[in-house]
């Protein structure tokens, strides 16, 4: 009698653990799935990057330009004026 009542209580403990063994395995595979998704993100966010950093590297050579030529043109009106 007791030998019945403990096997049953192991087979209902051997079942819990499958159960939650499997809802844990499901959740580990939810999780990589998003981890999968996050490094496309990840990837794509860099390349974006990457492309406003050369805009800004670009943006920042025309000013530089601009400047210069404002330096030089407002040497020319100084030379204009004397």
């Amino acid at each position: 009698m007791i030998k019945n009542i403990l096997i049953g209580f192991l087979i209902l403990v051997s079942a819990f653990f499958i159960v939650f063994a499997n809802i844990k395995a499901n959740e580990a595979e939810k999780s990589a799935m998003q981890a999968q998704l996050n490094l496309e993100l990840a990837i794509e966010n860099e390349a974006k990057a990457k492309a406003q950093e050369q805009k800004a590297v670009e943006a920042a050579a025309m000013a530089r330009i601009a400047e210069r030529k404002a330096i030089d043109l407002a040497k020319l009106l100084e030379e204009c004026e004397k």
